[in-house]
């Protein structure tokens, strides 16, 4: 640890050298603690409550050079990340991806949001400031794995905090990769250590780890319903993004050439990854011939056969109920092909009729398989398509030009996300609609969350002042 400085500053000068590349390893550094890489849960959190201490008491100039530090120095590595994720995990698309990470690094507001807020009066003066809680213990999912890291450390950076990351084993090398080179260019621009650490070797056990130490004040969990689970019975605050099913409802006042185009795309988007990403489609029967024509010339192969379907559910669904790993992510001619359907041209998602209790209905699949449902009017459509969503209360959508029914279906889906006519990604930020949404907060009630939801909203009382109004 002696010459922890001496090996940054080489690196760093090894880096300004590379005039005609990217140093693109993965491999990063040793796990002695250089650049936010420890050997264990206990030494890593130890750093970053060191930095902590420190941290909290810059000023937000600092924050803002930390932040600003991390949205130039990704700038460059953006498509090579992209490529590094799919290559890892084997999940998705890279021009998702690439959209993804530039909605990370560019539509996340920062510190922006905590502005104070002030009252004054005869009872003097009263502000409200949103301070850092410290170590927050934050865990990522292998579908977004640098997105994650990079928009939580925004957030959390704005807010004074500093962060121990739990990588997904899945994508453990590219988040290694990106923690290392985030405190690389926070170290470059500030001389702050730690900020972000986790640990050479991720599993099960370091999380539980983390969730219990003393050291983290809050934990932010984005995965599966167990880590979300297992967070909020770990007695700390607990920000928690779980599992949603989202249902996309089309009504017979749609326009379903909009609405074709616009599911095909976010369907498409990253395989059907994103956890906003439509699930199932919930159509009005008067519609569903047009509709299911209008996906076909959009991309959509109609899976027709009932032993084909039969196949592709005992292929794609395992016992347990749960999706199959090997085809989460995966293109639509991947599985057809491991399917032995055949298919003419290169379709983007498949598409079949269902009834609502259909497994590809009930099943968040992550993989671009959509169930198309159909029901006789809207009231059975909306009770569908909210039986559909399994009260996550996480993502739904809805395609139609009837107001009324629009604000019933909003209401009733009572999601953290509801997208109206358009693609349920933009509920994400991608295409800068709306600030950055990696972290969905519906089990835990925050939804999208922002840097304020990273913070404890404090109140001070001055009551000799200070008011110009009035002096009592």
């Amino acid at each position: 640890m002696d010459n922890l400085e001496e090996k940054i500053r080489a690196i760093l000068s090894e880096e300004l050298q590379k005039s005609n590349g990217l140093d693109t390893s993965v491999q990063g550094s040793s796990s002695d603690g250089n650049n936010g890489i420890f050997n264990n849960v206990d030494d890593a959190i130890a750093a970053a409550k060191a930095a902590s201490d420190i941290f909290m008491d810059c000023s937000i100039e600092t924050r803002e050079k930390v932040i600003t530090s991390i949205k130039e120095g990704f700038k460059p590595y953006i498509e090579w990340m992209a490529k590094q994720i799919k290559e890892e995990t084997g999940m998705g698309t890279v021009d998702a991806k690439i959209a993804k990470l530039n909605n990370a690094l560019y539509n996340t507001p920062g510190s922006e949001l905590l502005q104070p807020e002030a009252e004054t009066g005869d009872g003097g003066l009263i502000m409200y400031e949103y301070a850092p809680y410290g170590v927050i213990g934050a865990v990522g999912p292998s579908t977004n794995p640098s997105e994650t890291v990079i928009a939580n450390a925004i957030m959390m950076f704005a807010g004074g905090n500093t962060i121990f990351f739990g990588a997904h084993p899945g994508a453990k090398n590219i988040t290694r990769w990106t923690i290392e080179k985030m405190n690389e260019f926070i170290y470059q621009a500030t001389g702050l250590k730690n900020l972000i650490v986790s640990i050479s070797e991720p599993s099960i056990e370091s999380v539980q780890r983390m969730m219990e130490h003393p050291d983290i004040a809050l934990l932010a969990v984005t995965g599966g319903p167990a880590v979300v689970h297992q967070a909020m019975t770990s007695g700390k605050k607990t920000i928690g993004a779980g599992a949603g099913n989202p249902p996309a409802i089309v009504d017979a006042t749609a326009d379903i050439d909009l609405a074709a185009h616009n599911l095909v795309d976010s369907i498409s988007f990253d395989n059907d990854i994103l956890c906003t990403a439509e699930k199932e489609i919930i159509v009005e029967q008067p519609v569903k011939a047009e509709l299911i024509k209008k996906l076909q010339a959009e991309g959509a192969f109609l899976l027709r056969n009932k032993a084909d379907i039969d196949k592709l559910v005992g292929m794609t669904i395992q016992p347990s109920g749960e999706p199959d790993r090997k085809f989460i992510g995966k293109d639509a001619t991947f599985i057809l092909d491991q399917a032995n359907i055949s298919y003419t041209g290169n379709p983007k998602i498949i598409i079949l009729e269902a009834d609502k209790e259909h497994p590809f209905n009930t099943t968040e699949m992550l993989m671009p398989i959509i169930p198309i449902v159909a029901c006789p009017d809207f009231e059975s459509t909306l009770a569908t398509a909210v039986f559909s969503e399994n009260g996550n209360h996480h993502t739904a959508s809805i395609h139609s030009r009837d107001l009324v029914q629009i604000n019933k279906a909003a209401h009733r889906m009572n999601t953290s996300i509801f997208v109206v006519n358009g693609p349920t990604y933009s509920g994400t930020g991608v295409g800068y609609t709306g600030a950055s949404a990696l972290t969905i907060a519906t089990p835990t009630g925050e939804g999208t969350t922002t840097s304020k939801s990273f913070t404890r909203r404090r109140r001070l009382n001055s009551p000799q002042g200070f008011s110009l109004r009035s002096w009592n």
